[in-house]
Formats: structure tokens, C-alpha cells, sequence
């Protein structure tokens, strides 16, 4: 029942055409009409609640269930007999046992004799339904009447007899002869149209019976498009993913695994109904279309050539695919499937080719049709080719022709120019001196794209003949552009490479204090007691430091860095990456310097906060430039929205990033250890030390990791009443980092210790800490100003210093770490309430209930007012903006309130507020403002 009442929210227009039916009173005939899935039934059962409220008896007739009623019970005689015996105890003082045996038995010659109407019928169900009438109006739900070949004269007769009728049908059978004459008289035939998106979305929400992970909504909304507000659909395609396993609880959450991974529609839903009702050619076309992601009408010819058909069936197909609303076409001519959920299930369906099968098939005719006469648009072709895969037999002045293509599209068209390329690269030889030219450029195109799985063909191809040809030495030229390969895609897939050959060349070349490898230092390596490893703990420091491959000659293909400067090479950017990833400010600097590019002090800054926190994703981009892109899927991209989701204090989308990473990305690497611990500092901060204090043992000690963790130990012992340990736990670990000559994230974890130390009044320990810090400054210059300035500001107790300290800590748009020092300031500012007010705001928008708590005990300290809650203040304007629209829509108090899911008494108050504030005196008034313009201060 919870389900069917969340299923009608944003139902309430329908809902008021039965009210003002009901208030009209004598008999009237409604029929609501919808797609399937829309939620039809779910409606009607809502008015049967409300109608038995209202004080009517309800007779539910459903004359499609059991039996086919357009055979032998054309009328749906017998399910309203069955129903009215049912219920005979409701009915007994109307006494319609005669006129009910009357109809029971004209039911059973009607199905012996299915000739006609027989006019002693119309006697009888009169007869019936008067006498049901005698004690009070009855309401008359009939769903599903399009099941009926002949539903008027029952609901007629109902009708006639005074009764209120509700019936429901599927839009798209209006044109059979039995329904269209209901429709036809009908009082009211009123069209269900699509959910709102945000009832939509609160359907999904609640329809799994646990607390849903943030991201699927969106998601689900993306894969369904349309059909996002057909709750049908949803509710089927929720159970679905639940009953595959790609819906799973996870840690009190219920997550999509591989939420990247295209989401089908159920088995059977309507649509895919539709398109096998039209036989095997509609499939085989939905299939490809799917495939081919959308074709062109001239592109016809070619696809019917391709799948089998005639052009003159494949065309009239095409157009019942589109009049059953399976494919949509634009007025431009392109047709699609009608959502990616459709497309999805179409391309895994029935069909003689699928994914690279069909594309492979097309490119194959149209090298054909090059060969005779020419003609053929080449981007198409190359298209094809790409997806093609290996399956297509290519020529060498072909593969030349897809290079030149690539040439020509690398500016406008990186990502077309990546699939060519690669796509050439698997037919020239490796060790070839074109093999290494086009293996460099197609480098340059991944990390401009970010489109990494192009590199694996060539890797496997390495894999497969590079070791025996390097013996020989033709694959030398090309070891740095592989090396650079197989780093990146093991960074980004967060899975080791397959191939022996591959995973050897990560770890050539290895140097330093405690020699490993980068598959190591990446995909786990337990730390020693305490986690805090002997080599030191920035990220990288015992790893990929000394992977920099020797410097390659100069190549006129290489592209120039988009970032300004020399052309880098692949040995150059292996070199500026693995340096950055050591933590080594000098060693970065000097990189850059070789490089062409020389880094501000700000940049040097942003790469030792993210070398902190082991965000690789954002370490690439500051050192290969603006022209490197991270795509949001893989594990690096993820990682980076955790990191980013959790500066920005929105915790739930951070927490929702590291769900996706532990659910769809099983290696244990380094982001996932950095993930966890960001979550255990969340849950610590959101009040829910049992989720932290897991979090925190699943997040394996890494050296890469030493300062993260101790930052967010001090974190827990903020949170948990052990602020006075915070100042020698971070003096420790701060002393053994910089004697291994490791300092990359010290100035966070000194500034949440400093933060601790003086909210818990120890002074002893703030002033170690500011020592410490002073000491830090003079080792690595600019970097450790902002903890500097705060460290001053919280040991002497001073404001300007504070603020120079928040405003740096704003511009480096740390949410977090500026709550933490607006709540300490606010202790012993003059005026304590700005700051409480913004450290109240960003406790609030994170969730965090433990700071609350603390801004709370601030307050009640300094004895100042308690900080307003500005998010609920927004929120409350938020709801009176809504109001006003549904005004303007010519909606009553009592359509706003169910519209909203509020009381009508809070709908007025709402009302009483805004007429005071704007000065309005009516709701006419108040809609004309809006309209106007008038009310965007008032509404605020």
C-alpha cells in the first residue's frame, strides 16, 4: 500500500476530477487513460481509498483479470457477477439476488452465444445496479477496459443508474470499435501523463525498502529518459537490477554495482513487447539501430543490405517501430531508440549483429563500394572501421588514409581521431618506425580524452610479440610509449596488467631508499607496525620515483604540450608523472623546468594537497596540463570525486563515490585505502563511530599514506572527546616524515592538529605544533603560510591572523578544514557570531552532527544567539516559490497541499507569511507579482 500511495504522488489533478465528480453527484462516467506502466491502476486504487472515506461503497470490477473477456465474455458480464457475489454481505439489504441471477444467467448464454447484445441485458444490469443503488451512491472501478471488446453498456448502465464510474484503459487501443464508443461517452476522459521528475525520483527512493545510495536516481534517470516518469518502469527496472545483483545493499546503502555499465529495461516491458509483436525483421532493426547508435533515413539502403530485409519492408517497419513509439525520429531524420535502457536491452537482443559485428559488416560494403567506384564519405567509413574491431581486413593504403584522417581531426575531433588512430595501430607492425609514430600520437589523444581502454590493444600486442623482437631490437623505439601506456591504464582501470611482459616494464628502472616496484606501491603493500613504513609516506616515495624513462628523440609527429611550452615526449611525461608522484617539491620544479613549463607557487601548492590525499587524477593534470583529461569513470576518476565531493562538504555524494569504488572496482589500490579513510573521517564527523571505526581497519596502512591516516586519527580523536592527544600524535609522525626528507601533507595534518589542540585549551601542545609548522615554513617556503597564519591565530588568540589563514583555507575551497577553524575562532573572537554562523552553515550542509553539537556548546559558551538554520530557511523559501507556481497554475490550497505532500493548514501558513512579507492581498495578487518579477527579494 505504501508503494501505490508513493506511486500516485503528483496525481492530485486526476484526483480532483473524481472529487468534483463525487461533489456533483448523480451518476457519471470517468475514464483515465495511459501508456502502460503509468500508473493506471495504482491511481485507481488510491480513489477507491478516498472514496471509501467519503462514506460510498465501492464495487472494484477488473474485467481483464482471468479469463479473456474479448472471447467469450465480450461484456465482462461475469467479472461483475463474480465481484457483486463477492461482496453480496455489503449488498444483501438492497436485495439484488434476483436481477444478479438475471445477469449470472444472460453471462452464461452470452458465452455460448456470442451473436450480438441481446436487449434483455440492458433490463437486467439496470435492474442490478438500481438496486445496489437503493442504499446509497456506489462507486463503480473498472480497470483495464481495453481487455473488454465491448465495456460501454455494463458502465453505461452503472451510470444510468446513478453510480459514479471509474474506468482506466491503455492509450494506444482508442480505435478499437468496443472502446472508442465508451470514450465517446464518457463525461470526462482524462490522459495520464508522465510523473514530475522529482516525484519520479522520490518513487525510486521509496520503493526498495532501504536507504537508496545517492547517485542511482540520477543514474536511473539518464537510462530511462522518458520513461523516467512512468513508475511502471521504474519500480520494474528497480526489481530488475535487484534480481541481476547490480542492485546490492551495501553498508546500510543500496548501491548499483558498475554504475557505467549501460542499465537495460526489464524482459518484459512494454516496449520491447511492441517490437517482438512485429516479428523478426523489427527486431533485427531494433537491434541495429541500437548499435549503429542512431541512423540517418539515408543511411536505410545500407542497413537493410546489412540486416537481410528489403528496402521497401525495412521501411515500413522503421515506421511501425516508430508509430509503437519504440524509436523516435527527429525532425532531421535520425532515429534512435526512445531511451538508452531500450537501446541497451535492443543491442544484447535477437538479431544477426550486434556491436562490432554489424560494424564490421557495414565498413566491409563500404570498402567495397570504394573499390568499384569510390564515393564513400571517408569519416563514415573510418567510423566503421574503428568499431569494426579486427574483424575487418584493411590494406596498407587504407590504414595510411585512417592516419590522415586522424591527422585532420586531432584539434576538433580528439575523440574520432583516438578511434582511428587505434584503430590503424593494429594493423602496422610493432617495432616499426610508424608503429612508435602512431603509438605517440594515440598516446597524446588518450590523455587528452581520457578514453585509456584504446591503449590495451597495443599493450597485448606488445605482450605478444614485443619481448622476442626487442632481443632483436626493434622494439626499443617504442619502450617508453609502452612503459607510458602500461602506467596509465593500470592507473586508471585500478587492475594490474594481464600480461608478464606488460607488469615487468612498470618496474624497470626502480630507485630508491626501499626499492618496489609500482605495481606494489599501486596495488597494495602492507606498511609495518602502525602503518607508518621506515622509507617515509608520501605518496610514491617508495615507489614510482624512480621510474622516469630516458629521454626519446625528437619526433616531428609529436604534438605540442597543450599547456604551453617544449613538446613532450612520452619519456618527458612519464618523468613529470612518476616525479610528481614522489612528493618531491625540488624534483617536481626541476621536471617542470625541463619541460618548458615552470610552476607557480599555487600549483606547487594544489600538487602537495593532492599528493596528500593520493589524488593521482589531479597530480596528472597539474603536471601534463590543461590537455590531460580524467574521464569520471575508472578508478582515478572516481577517487577524484570522493576528493572533490568531500572539499565541497557534499559528504553524501563523497560517501556515494566511495561506495561505487569498493562495489564496482575490486583491486585494492592505493585510492581505495585513501577512499576509506576519507569515509571513516565523514562517518566520525556525521556521528557514526561503529561505520568510522570500520572504515578505518578496512583502510589497509600503506606508506603512501602514513600523513592521510594520521590526519584522520586526529580527526577521530576530535570527534570523540580525545582532542589532548592530537598535538603529540601529529609532532610524531610530522618529525619522522620530514627526517625521511617526506613533507607533502604535513601542513594538514598540523593544521586539524593545531585546530584540536587549541579547541581543547592545550596550550602546550598548539605551541609545539606552531614550532613545528615555523619549522616546516622554512623547509618548504610558501606551502605551510595558510597553517602558519592559523597556528598564530589560535595560540595568540589572534583575529587578523585568523582570517588571512580562513581566506587562504577558502581559496583553496577546503569546506571542511574551514568549519573546523570558524568553530575554534568563534571561542575567542570578540564577536563570536560570524563565525558560528558559517561554521553552523558548512556543519549543516555536510551533516556533520558532531560539529553541530560543538557549535551548539560554542553558543551556549559565549551566551549569543543560537545560529538560524539557513538551510532550512532555503528550504522553506524553496516551498513558498513552489506555492506561488502552483498558483499561477490555478491550482486550490487543497490541490498545493496534495501536490506537495503537506496539510492544507500548512499550505495556508505558507500563504499568511508571504501575504505579509510582499504585501499581497490575494492569491491573484500574489501570482501577478510573481510573474512580474516582483517578488525576488521577498522570496528569499
Amino acid at each position: 500500500m505504501a508503494r501505490a500511495r508513493t506511486a500516485v504522488r503528483g496525481r492530485d489533478q486526476e484526483l480532483a476530477v473524481v472529487r468534483d465528480a463525487l461533489a456533483a453527484g448523480g451518476g457519471r462516467l470517468i475514464v483515465l487513460k495511459g501508456q502502460p506502466g503509468i500508473g493506471r491502476t495504482a491511481l485507481l486504487d488510491e480513489a477507491e481509498r478516498m472514496l471509501r472515506a467519503a462514506g460510498l461503497r465501492v464495487l472494484p470490477v477488473r474485467p481483464g483479470a482471468g479469463q479473456d473477456s474479448r472471447g467469450d465474455d465480450a461484456f465482462a458480464l461475469a467479472p461483475l457477477v463474480r465481484t457483486v457475489r463477492d461482496r453480496f454481505e455489503e449488498f444483501r439489504e438492497a436485495g439484488p439476488a434476483d436481477a444478479l441471477a438475471a445477469v449470472a444467467r444472460l453471462s452464461d448464454a452470452a458465452g455460448r452465444d456470442t451473436g450480438g447484445w441481446r436487449p434483455s441485458i440492458v433490463t437486467a444490469l439496470g435492474e442490478l445496479f438500481d438496486g445496489i443503488g437503493r442504499q446509497g451512491r456506489t462507486a463503480v472501478l473498472a480497470d483495464d477496459v481495453h481487455a473488454v471488446a465491448e465495456p460501454a453498456p455494463v458502465l453505461t448502465a452503472a451510470r444510468r443508474s446513478g453510480h459514479l464510474v471509474l474506468a482506466t484503459c491503455e492509450t494506444g487501443a482508442e480505435h478499437s470499435p468496443g472502446l472508442a464508443e465508451l470514450l465517446a461517452a464518457a463525461d470526462r476522459v482524462v490522459t495520464l501523463g508522465p510523473l514530475a521528475g522529482d516525484v519520479a525520483e522520490s518513487l525510486v527512493r521509496r520503493a526498495q525498502g532501504a536507504r537508496l545510495d545517492e547517485a542511482v536516481p540520477g543514474i536511473l534517470r539518464t537510462a530511462l529518459g522518458p520513461l523516467f516518469g512512468n513508475p511502471g518502469t521504474v519500480l520494474a527496472t528497480l526489481a530488475d537490477l535487484r534480481a541481476r545483483g547490480r542492485l546490492t545493499v551495501f553498508r546500510g546503502r543500496l548501491c548499483l554495482r558498475a554504475p557505467s555499465e549501460p542499465i537495460e529495461l526489464p524482459a518484459g516491458h512494454h516496449l520491447l513487447r511492441r517490437a517482438a509483436a512485429l516479428g523478426d525483421p523489427a527486431a533485427r532493426l531494433l537491434s541495429s539501430v541500437a548499435v549503429w547508435d542512431g541512423v540517418n533515413v539515408t543511411d536505410l539502403p545500407l542497413l537493410a543490405e546489412v540486416i537481410g530485409t528489403g528496402l521497401t519492408d525495412c521501411g515500413r517497419v522503421l515506421d511501425q517501430l516508430i508509430e509503437a513509439e519504440v524509436l523516435v525520429a527527429d525532425p532531421a531524420g535520425h532515429v534512435s531508440c526512445r531511451c538508452p535502457a531500450l537501446a541497451a536491452s535492443a543491442a544484447g537482443g535477437p538479431g544477426h549483429h550486434g556491436g562490432a559485428a554489424l560494424h564490421a559488416a557495414v565498413a566491409e560494403r563500404l570498402l567495397a563500394r570504394h573499390r568499384r567506384s569510390g564515393g564513400v564519405d571517408p569519416v563514415v567509413l573510418a567510423d566503421h572501421i574503428a568499431r569494426g574491431g579486427a574483424a575487418v581486413a584493411l590494406e596498407a593504403p587504407m590504414v595510411t588514409r585512417l592516419l590522415e584522417l586522424a591527422e585532420d581531426a586531432e584539434r576538433e575531433q580528439p575523440e574520432r581521431a583516438a578511434l582511428w588512430c587505434a584503430a590503424a595501430l593494429r594493423r602496422l607492425t610493432p617495432g616499426g618506425p610508424e608503429h612508435a609514430r602512431t603509438l605517440t600520437r594515440l598516446l597524446d589523444l588518450v590523455l587528452r580524452t581520457g578514453r585509456y581502454e584504446l591503449l590495451r590493444d597495443a599493450l597485448t600486442q606488445y605482450a605478444e610479440q614485443g619481448s622476442g623482437e626487442a632481443e632483436q631490437g626493434r622494439a626499443r623505439s617504442s619502450s617508453a610509449e609502452i612503459r607510458l601506456a602500461a602506467f596509465l591504464v593500470a592507473l586508471h582501470s585500478g587492475e594490474p596488467p594481464a600480461e608478464e611482459a606488460v607488469r615487468s616494464l612498470l618496474d624497470e628502472g626502480v630507485t630508491g631508499r626501499e626499492p618496489i616496484g609500482f605495481a606494489e606501491w599501486w596495488f597494495g603493500r602492507p606498511a609495518g607496525p602502525g602503518g607508518v613504513p621506515g622509507a617515509g609516506g608520501s605518496v610514491g616515495s617508495a615507489g614510482p620515483a624512480g621510474l622516469a624513462a630516458p629521454a626519446a628523440p625528437a619526433d616531428p609527429a609529436v604534438p605540442a604540450d597543450p599547456a604551453g611550452g617544449r613538446e613532450l615526449f612520452p619519456a618527458d611525461r612519464m618523468e613529470l608523472l612518476t616525479t610528481a608522484l614522489s612528493g618531491d617539491p625540488a624534483a617536481c620544479e626541476r621536471a617542470w623546468r625541463r619541460s618548458g613549463r615552470a610552476p607557480s607557487a599555487r600549483d606547487v601548492g594544489r600538487l602537495h594537497c593532492a599528493a596528500a590525499v593520493g589524488d593521482i587524477a589531479s597530480v596528472a593534470e597539474l603536471v601534463l596540463g590543461a590537455g590531460h583529461r580524467v574521464p569520471a569513470t575508472g578508478v582515478l576518476g572516481v577517487y577524484r570525486r570522493v576528493v572533490r565531493d568531500y572539499a565541497a562538504a557534499d559528504w553524501s555524494q563523497a560517501m556515494s563515490a566511495v561506495r561505487e569504488l569498493e562495489l564496482s572496482y575490486t583491486g585494492d589500490t592505493l585510492a581505495h585505502q585513501a577512499a576509506r579513510l576519507f569515509a571513516a573521517d565523514i562517518c566520525a564527523a556525521r556521528g557514526e563511530p561503529g561505520q568510522a571505526a570500520q572504515w578505518l581497519d578496512d583502510a589497509v596502512p600503506v606508506p603512501g599514506l602514513a600523513v592521510m591516516r594520521a590526519w584522520v586519527r586526529i580527526g577521530l580523536l576530535n570527534r570523540t572527546g580525545g582532542d589532548r592527544r592530537a598535538a603529540p600524535l601529529a609532532l610524531r609522525v610530522s618529525r619522522r616524515q620530514r627526517a625521511a626528507g617526506q613533507r607533502a601533507g604535513l601542513h594538514l595534518l598540523l593544521m586539524r592538529a593545531v585546530r584540536t589542540a587549541a579547541f581543547a585549551d592545550d596550550h602546550d601542545g598548539a605551541a609545539g605544533l606552531l614550532e613545528e609548522i615555523e619549522l616546516l615554513r622554512d623547509e618548504t617556503g610558501t606551502e605551510a603560510a595558510e597553517s602558519l597564519f592559523l597556528a598564530r591565530a589560535l595560540v595568540h588568540r589572534d583575529v587578523q591572523e585568523a582570517r588571512l589563514a580562513t581566506d587562504l583555507t577558502r581559496e583553496r575551497g577546503d569546506l571542511p578544514s574551514l568549519m573546523d577553524s570558524c568553530l575554534v575562532i568563534a571561542r575567542f573572537a570578540e564577536d563570536p557570531r560570524p563565525w558560528l554562523r558559517e561554521a553552523h552553515a558548512l556543519a549543516t550542509r555536510c551533516g556533520a552532527s558532531s560539529l553541530l553539537e560543538r557549535v551548539r556548546a560554542v553558543t551556549r559558551e559565549r551566551g549569543v544567539p543560537a545560529p538560524r538554520a539557513r538551510g532550512r530557511r532555503e528550504a522553506l523559501a524553496a516551498t513558498e516559490r513552489r506555492i506561488i507556481e502552483l498558483i499561477g497554475e490555478g491550482l486550490t490550497n487543497r490541490q498545493i497541499a496534495l501536490r506537495l505532500q503537506v496539510s492544507e493548514k500548512t499550505v495556508e501558513n505558507h500563504l499568511t507569511r508571504l501575504f505579509a512579507r510582499t504585501g499581497c492581498r490575494s492569491r491573484v495578487e500574489l501570482a501577478a507579482a510573481s510573474l512580474g518579477g516582483r517578488l525576488t527579494q521577498a522570496v528569499t
